[in-house]
């Protein structure tokens, strides 16, 4: 997908509504994706999945900041992306397909 100057400008103005809300909208985000795809839980068998897990708004909180990553980098997301990329394929063996989840 292409982004247009004006779709990047738009991007880049939502993500500063959002920033300042990493940790609660990153825990509602994965706390979403668990009761919609149940089978990503398996890759917090380790986690309190629970509401309101500090676990859980830990890791949504470093879930939205890799996103805030990718708005600062929009220009060049396979960079700003690739390391993260290879430590989920690499090291965690995420399987691919769970990315589209959150798209």
């Amino acid at each position: 997908m292409v982004l247009t100057a004006c779709d990047k400008t738009n991007v880049k103005a939502v993500w500063t509504k959002v920033s300042g809300h990493l940790e609660d909208y990153g825990a509602e985000t994965l706390e979403r994706m668990f009761a919609t795809y149940p089978s990503t839980k398996t890759y917090f068998a380790h986690f309190d999945l629970h509401h309101g897990s500090s676990q859980v708004r830990t890791q949504g909180k470093k879930v939205l900041s890799a996103l805030g990553d990718a708005v600062a980098h929009v220009d060049d997301l396979p960079s700003a992306l690739s390391r993260l990329s290879d430590l989920h394929a690499k090291n965690l063996r995420v399987d691919p397909v769970n990315f589209k989840l959150l798209s």
